[in-house]
């Protein structure tokens, strides 16, 4: 195990030597449960490289969690240093409308002749366990995911999730591989676009083996999987120190 997979699985708390599809399920709960999903970088207007050592710098030895980009990027470069055949794909979000075109990172991963999506960067929304390419459902505390092929402006695949109230389209994708000069501009278009949703207001939402978190510059919301739920008011000048004190 080299250096860089000892500080990430040391700051995610994976104890285990090594880390294989079996129990992959488990690291990316262990991943979601670590790294919110969070904007700070973006408001601050924070300089970092989307790059292996850029990303461990930020994520691993600095208190951040991420976007997409950030999350998924630095998904990639665990599962690809622990010897997984894996590659970066972009994606095109749906929310009432595609959101800016390829502004979505996740992980393509290949085992056992089979491909999957992994994705730790899609908000509360994480199937925390590879989701197959088969069409093959999984299903987690965020509900039900799958695939399914449906040829879009944005490429061939769907990823889609069912809540409760029935499948709806999480994002579009293509199989084209991307490296890190792409990561590099989503990160920038993030950062700078008037259609961008993370760069107008400060966010955090998280995963946590009992239920989720999310925090705005106005509330923050613990809600757990019975349903109950603590909802308080808070000042913009405040959420600095709710982060810090639950999210990171």
């Amino acid at each position: 195990m080299n250096e860089f997979l000892k500080d990430c699985y040391q700051t995610i708390g994976w104890e285990k030597d090594s880390l294989d599809f079996s129990n992959l399920p488990e690291f990316l709960k262990a991943l979601a449960y670590r790294f919110p999903f969070e904007n700070r970088a973006v408001l601050s207007k924070k300089e970092y490289d989307v790059t292996k050592e850029g990303l461990w710098r930020h994520m691993v030895k600095e208190p951040h969690g991420g976007l997409c980009y950030d999350l998924n990027g630095l998904l990639y470069f665990i599962l690809k240093d622990a010897g997984f055949d894996v590659k970066l794909i972009r994606g095109t979000v749906w929310k009432n409308g595609w959101a800016l075109p390829g502004t979505h990172a996740a992980v393509l991963l290949s085992a056992g002749g089979n491909e999957y999506i992994a994705d730790a960067g899609f908000g509360l929304n994480l199937a925390m366990q590879p989701v197959p390419m088969s069409g093959d459902e999984t299903v987690s505390a965020a509900g039900a995911f799958r695939v399914r092929i449906e040829e879009t402006e944005f490429g061939t695949y769907l990823l889609e999730m069912n809540k409760g109230d029935g499948w709806q389209t999480g994002y579009a994708f293509s199989l084209e591989e991307i490296d890190e000069k792409d990561l590099k501009s989503m990160k920038q278009t993030i950062f700078e676009h008037e259609r961008s949703p993370f760069n107008k207001r400060l966010l955090a939402s998280k995963r946590t083996p009992e239920g989720h978190m999310v925090l705005s510059e106005r509330n923050i919301t613990i809600k757990k999987h019975d349903g109950t739920a603590e909802n308080s008011r808070i000042d913009r000048s405040e959420f600095e120190e709710k982060f810090t004190a639950h999210f990171i």
